[in-house]
């Protein structure tokens, strides 16, 4: 019981987006561009304008969105859905059209890739280890 108030604090931290340092220096459009490297979706925005409100600063959303838009250039490239689909990382829809092809050509074998590993190595995959997956079976 004594340990709640520590798991609280700890749960409320990890919700926070920006401390006040970056808020303070940080313009709305470079936010934006962070958020669109990370492939944040743009509901990420109010997250950041409701840790910003805490201390009294508000974001231009326009240079936000700006901004997210020159992130998601560098986002949605072949490459990093690679990099993105090996870490397991989820992937929020956020990519223009035109380039979405591009990048789920390679996120979504790299994703499946990843996916296998977590599960082949887990504790109750053993029996794969020694006798093949499932269909090989037959």
């Amino acid at each position: 019981m004594r340990f709640l108030p520590l798991f609280l604090s700890l749960l409320l931290s990890a919700c926070a987006t920006l401390n006040e340092q970056q808020c303070r220096t940080l313009s709305s459009a470079a936010i934006g561009e962070a958020d669109g490297r990370a492939g944040y979706p743009t509901t990420r925005f109010d997250d950041n304008q409701q840790a910003c409100g805490k201390y009294q600063l508000t974001l231009d959303r326009d240079a936000y969105l700006t901004g997210r838009a020159r992130g998601l250039q560098d986002y949605c490239t072949p490459d990093n859905g690679t990099r993105v689909g090996l870490r397991g990382e989820r992937y929020y829809g956020v990519c223009p059209k035109e380039r979405e092809d591009a990048f789920l050509l390679k996120y979504w074998p790299a994703y499946v890739q990843f996916q296998r590993e977590s599960y082949y190595g887990s504790y109750w995959a053993w029996p794969y280890r020694y006798w093949g997956y499932p269909p090989y079976w037959r």
